[in-house]
């Protein structure tokens, strides 16, 4: 959660998969890589317009951006510590 509470951002652990490389020496050689992972993230109503009915809120009544520490933190799930746990 970012330190407004208006934005909440989570992933799931990144799939692994096996990628095809060049080799130095040439052909090709595999590597157990990580692949695609879902990141979620919910932006909050901003506190401005918190008197908004549902039905108007819009886009722009929400929370932009990302918070730098969650996104950091997010990328996380593609480190080998992380995907390991999935194997």
């Amino acid at each position: 959660m970012s330190n407004d509470g208006a934005l909440i951002q989570s992933s799931l652990v990144a799939q692994m998969t096996t990628a095809t490389f060049a080799a130095r020496q040439g052909g090709t050689e595999q590597h157990r890589i990580a692949g695609s992972y879902v990141e979620f993230a919910e932006r909050r109503v901003l506190d401005d317009f918190s008197d908004l009915a549902p039905d108007q809120i819009g886009r722009q009544h929400r929370r932009e951006g990302f918070d730098e520490g969650n996104a950091d933190g997010i990328f996380e799930s593609t480190y080998t510590t992380q995907t390991r746990k999935r194997t």
